[in-house]
């Protein structure tokens, strides 16, 4: 299940804003309107809001932004890591955040003294403190030099202090927080994926029994007629009711389990390009290749989820009247799935009604199935399509 990142950072951030502004405003007194004209709480009031918002400790606006841009970014683009077993990935990249988050942090720090020594100054110290800041070149100073000074103060300090200036509290309070966000996010997905999970498997079964004859009644019939082609010795014929009775029984019975032996459905692809084969007729225009391989690995696989893609190439770009191919590559080696379906693009391939709607969702059992562990690359040509899919079972 794909986030939209953007909207679940500006939620976010929304939130963590919002119980930020409401405890600055909540836990301070000294905004109370004590009489006097308007001009006065406004000139006197107001520079005293701005800076609850900017630069108290607690401060809204740039403490809801670091908290939020940590919380977030851990979950979406490290935390997925550590549930996917990737423990040397999930290391660096977590290094490389905090590094990224120890640099914001000193241009936030550069920022805090930039609005200090060039617009709240005369707001937060007295008369004294003022002139002992132009006397010493701090009021009115560039914000890349504020800058440079917050990196040479680091340098000095070593790492404890650079601990120590962060804050030991801050910093377990912005590890708890995002502990608490990852672990309410992982939960709400988990809850959501397993719900449409619950919605699309009810959808098949529904649309698989709305396409089923009575099953013991159709395979029994199958079977009445291969044991007759077997009596008349038409081999062919009989070959040809087995794979379309296998494939009947594999969606009968595989659509109502969550997973299935990769050879079973591996076995499924095959007796339906080999009916597909037979079906159609002989023709020079027409060319049909597959190459199956297992390395015999034990791994499963969701029923049914490849065929849309076979079907697919077969439905769109097959045709008797101009030559037309096929080509299917499925191979599955250490847990890994590669499948490779080339077909060309008919003359008539938009005349046929849903094109397109089987890929949309295979696509979409994909998303929920195999979050972040599958690639699905579509290739469109001017005569041929191209499909790519790898999954890690």
């Amino acid at each position: 299940m794909q986030i939209n990142k953007w909207r679940l950072f500006g939620l976010h951030y929304a939130f963590v804003f919002t119980v930020l502004f409401f405890w600055t405003f909540t836990v301070t007194h000294r905004y109370g309107y004590n009489g006097g004209d308007w001009f006065h709480w406004v000139s006197f009031i107001w520079p005293l809001v701005v800076r609850a918002l900017f630069l108290e400790k607690d401060a809204p606006v740039l403490n809801a932004l670091l908290l939020t841009l940590f919380a977030t970014f851990f979950y979406l683009f490290i935390f997925q890591d550590l549930i996917q077993k990737r423990f040397k990935r999930f290391a660096i990249k977590f290094c490389l955040f905090l590094g990224f988050l120890l640099l914001l942090q000193i241009v936030l720090w550069a920022f805090y003294d930039w609005l200090l020594f060039n617009y709240t100054y005369e707001y937060e110290k007295n008369q004294a403190w003022i002139e002992t800041q132009k006397n010493n070149g701090n009021l009115f100073r560039p914000f890349f030099s504020l800058l440079a000074d917050s990196f040479k103060i680091l340098t000095h300090n070593g790492f404890a202090n650079m601990l120590l200036m962060f804050g030991i509290e801050d910093i377990i309070f912005y590890f708890l927080y995002t502990a608490f966000f990852t672990l309410i996010m992982y939960v709400w997905q988990s809850r959501k994926r397993e719900a449409e999970l619950e919605k699309l498997q009810r959808e098949t079964e529904i649309q698989s029994l709305k396409a089923q004859l009575n099953p013991h009644f159709l395979f029994n019939s199958l079977n009445t007629i291969y044991s007759s082609a077997l009596t008349e010795k038409d081999t062919s014929t009989a070959q040809l009711v087995q794979q379309l009775s296998g494939i009947l029984r594999h969606n009968v019975e595989e659509v109502q389990q969550e997973k299935t032996d990769i050879q079973k459905e591996m076995a499924f692809i095959e007796k339906y390009v080999a009916l597909q084969r037979a079906r159609l007729p002989e023709h020079p225009n027409v060319s049909i290749q597959s190459q199956l391989f297992w390395d015999q690995e034990s791994a499963e696989i969701a029923p049914l989820l490849l065929i849309p893609f076979v079907e697919n190439a077969f439905q769109y770009g097959v045709s008797i009247d101009e030559p037309s191919f096929v080509k299917v590559d499925l191979r599955v080696e250490d847990r890994k799935l590669h499948l490779k379906v080339t077909n060309s693009i008919t003359t008539h391939h938009e005349e046929k009604k849903g094109a397109g709607t089987g890929l949309k969702n295979a696509e979409k059992r994909l998303a929920l199935l195999y979050t972040d562990r599958y690639s699905l690359r579509c290739e469109p040509q001017k005569d041929t399509f191209e499909l790519h899919l790898t999954i890690d079972l």
